[in-house]
């Protein structure tokens, strides 16, 4: 996010020391993937729990500040490897919050949060506005279809009548609470 944040800040004040700072942060990730990952593990961490799209992004980004290729290329492998992570044939499918997926481990389908939608939608987009992959904007607009029902339940997410939407999707029932990150999700 700070990353993210720093982008966006150094497009009104454009400086050499926002753009340091930008890369300081991406060396840090992309320190932490080459320790992490391995042919069959494209990650930063040896686990992916929340928010995971943000990390790829975070690289997305410093390449667009930076113009450093590396950021790139590990931001849309590192992508790539959640894409094949979070989709089963063509249904969106976030890690889950109830187990996380480690390294080693099986991935939680369940409970799958609106925020982790929200996240990779944006990722998607970002991913696409600069490779021009159509791929990317496929996986977007899928990514978008988890809302509105095409999920692992069926159901649809969003809530018409009150403009909320639901706090996600367990194993047999979709939580109905309609908290303000799902809403603003």
């Amino acid at each position: 996010f700070i990353i993210q944040g720093l982008y966006f800040y150094n497009k009104i004040a454009n400086s050499s020391k926002t753009r340091k700072y930008i890369s300081k942060l991406a060396d840090c990730l992309i320190s932490l993937y080459k320790s992490v990952s391995n042919p069959s593990w494209r990650w930063f961490e040896p686990y992916m729990t929340y928010a995971n799209s943000k990390l790829p992004e975070a690289l997305l980004y410093a390449y667009l500040s930076t113009g450093k290729r590396d950021y790139l290329d590990i931001g849309l492998e590192s992508l790539d490897f959640l894409l094949s992570q979070t989709f089963k044939e063509d249904l969106f499918v976030p890690v889950g919050q109830r187990g996380w997926y480690l390294k080693d481990g099986q991935k939680s389908d369940y409970d799958q949060q609106p925020i982790e939608a929200s996240y990779m939608i944006q990722t998607l987009i970002l991913a696409y506005k600069i490779s021009r992959d159509d791929k990317y904007k496929q996986y977007a607009l899928q990514t978008f279809q988890w809302v509105v029902g095409k999920n692992t339940l069926n159901q649809v997410v969003y809530d018409s009548t009150t403009g909320g939407c639901y706090d996600g999707i367990g194993e047999k029932a979709i939580n109905l609470n309609q908290g303000a990150e799902s809403t603003i999700s």
